[in-house]
């Protein structure tokens, strides 16, 4: 007959399986059997760590004290604002994911290699953090602000390199070209959150845009005219 050979662990117990690191100081759960689960499965995993899962009792949700809706929304949104002001954003494409590092200051004057410096430092610490949440794979480009201090380029390298410490994907990183592009290739482990929850748009099949009214009304006069 037939037996179960291998179970897939729920939802958290695989979070705490995949990101779970010694720098976490505490795992919040709002639900006694989630959390009796994750309790026992830290005792046999990670036994040091299991006074790090705590049962979350606040009347305050926990999505309302961290948050954490806020933090989701931002996993599926284009753009990702820096605590500057300045943002990334980050396109999909057949071929890779692009990530476009931009400032809200004006990029002349003598501040402008210490605001792209700045910037590029948040940006390189962000984009870590999304290729994790969102689960990109593959190849990805990086468009920081150009910075004439080699420095300063190797300072931002270090920086993204130590922020993609604690991520379980495999990931590759080169460095930042005369173009101001760092190129990477991070382990496709899953599919992303956005092939995972999103749908392909019925109006622009995907592309992001379609004709304009003029250009359409032209279009069907010359269909019109052509079967006439």
């Amino acid at each position: 007959g037939a037996f179960l050979i291998y179970q897939e662990g729920n939802l958290v117990i695989r979070a705490i399986r995949d990101y779970f690191h010694p720098d976490i100081g505490e795992i919040l759960i709002d639900t006694q059997e989630i959390y009796e689960q994750a309790t026992q499965f830290m005792n046999h995993v990670m036994p040091n760590y299991v006074d790090r899962v705590k049962l979350y009792e606040d009347e305050v949700s926990l999505f309302s004290r961290f948050q954490i809706e806020h933090q989701i929304e931002s996993a599926f949104s284009r753009e990702v604002r820096l605590p500057s002001g300045g943002a990334i954003v980050i396109d999909h494409t057949e071929a890779l994911v692009s990530i476009d590092v931009n400032s809200s200051r004006a990029t002349k004057g003598s501040d402008i290699e210490h605001t792209a410096f700045n910037t590029n430092i948040e940006a390189a610490e962000e984009v870590a953090k999304q290729l994790r949440l969102r689960d990109l794979g593959g190849l990805v480009v990086i468009d920081f602000i150009d910075m004439e201090s080699q420095k300063n380029q190797r300072e931002v390298e270090s920086r993204f390199r130590e922020a993609l410490h604690h991520d379980r994907a495999r990931v590759q990183t080169g460095k930042i070209s005369r173009f101001g592009l760092l190129e990477l290739s991070r382990q496709r482990m899953r599919p992303s959150i956005g092939e995972s929850s999103n749908s392909i748009c019925t109006k622009c099949n995907g592309t992001g845009s379609i004709r304009d009214i003029q250009s359409t009304a032209l279009h069907i006069l010359r269909m019109i005219q052509e079967e006439a």
